[in-house]
């Protein structure tokens, strides 16, 4: 049956997200899809399988990157499939992706970051007549018109297909509450069964001359970073929609501020450091991010939905 390689030059560049949203949107068409993986150890399988959920996907995964295992693998998959997508290693050669591609008779689906421009053309070519085409990810919000005068024109007059652009996507770069509190060390004071849910913005409780509320509803999602003994900041953030408090200064809030959370079903997390320092050490967060939700699947799948024909790559 047919066999997708998603492979990328360099790490981090989205191929798992890719292949993922790839395997989800075919499983509504093919009896069977298998999403194999090369190298399970670049991203643990029990993430991947949280993220699947239930449905007509099999994930499998081998932890050799040699290449004899891997085409045993892919073809061993392949007959009992529709469809296997193979999420491919980083840490594998050029030569060994371009043999394994050739002994499964695959089609290769090149991802690439945005911030790579067309560095990976060389890497495409290796391919020849297997390759489908790239799919350019984390495209800026102000990078369309570089993409589209400078980047796809070079790789198309290379004829290296560009199939379409996927932009930047703050709940592909979230991280949960849980992760969060894990990271700065914090604790939760109430919540902790909202540990899974996403945070997609930050915002800090401060004085202001509009009120607290309508600053806070300019954001959805998100976590508010207050003093602990700033019930006044605390209880506008609660009429508007959010995930969290992070209560700095190691301060626990009054108990009608507990009782509002749990009413609205809001997480606490407490930790030591002040406003200033959680802050700084928010801005780092985003390096943890990782294709473990399965609100970034369901959101994987509109965007590559929407930058590209996907019967065209699954054939």
């Amino acid at each position: 049956m047919g066999v997708v390689y998603v492979t990328s030059q360099n790490r981090k560049a989205g191929k798992t997200m890719v292949a993922m949203a790839l395997a989800s949107i075919a499983s509504g068409e093919q009896s069977l899809v298998t999403i194999l993986r090369i190298g399970a150890n670049e991203h643990p399988s029990d993430d991947l399988e949280t993220v699947l959920g239930q449905g007509k996907i099999r994930l499998s995964k081998i932890d050799t990157a040699e290449v004899s295992g891997v085409v045993n693998a892919v073809k061993e998959e392949s007959s009992h499939s529709s469809l296997v997508v193979v999420d491919s290693s980083s840490d594998m050669s050029t030569s060994d992706h371009v043999e394994i591609v050739d002994e499964t008779k695959a089609k290769v689906l090149l991802v690439s970051d945005f911030r790579d421009k067309d560095s990976s053309l060389p890497y495409a070519q290796k391919f020849e007549g297997n390759i489908i085409g790239i799919l350019i990810n984390c495209l800026t919000a102000y990078g369309r018109t570089e993409a589209v005068d400078k980047i796809i024109p070079s790789f198309q007059n290379s004829d290296v297909t560009v199939l379409g652009l996927i932009p930047e996507d703050r709940t592909l770069l979230s991280l949960t509450v849980g992760q969060i509190s894990e990271l700065l060390g914090g604790t939760f004071f109430t919540g902790s069964e909202y540990s899974d849910r996403l945070v997609e913005n930050f915002m800090v409780g401060g004085f202001g001359m509009d009120p607290g509320e309508y600053i806070f509803s300019t954001k959805n999602k998100k976590a508010v970073i207050v003093r602990g003994d700033r019930p006044d900041v605390q209880m506008s953030a609660l009429q508007t929609d959010m995930q969290c408090f992070i209560l700095t200064r190691g301060m626990e809030p009054i108990e009608y501020v507990k009782y509002e959370c749990d009413e609205e079903e809001v997480a606490a997390v407490i930790v030591d450091t002040d406003t200033v320092e959680t802050m700084k050490a928010i801005g780092s967060l985003q390096r943890h991010a990782r294709f473990d939700h399965p609100d970034k699947l369901d959101r994987a799948k509109k965007l590559l939905a929407d930058a590209t024909d996907v019967k065209i790559i699954t054939g």
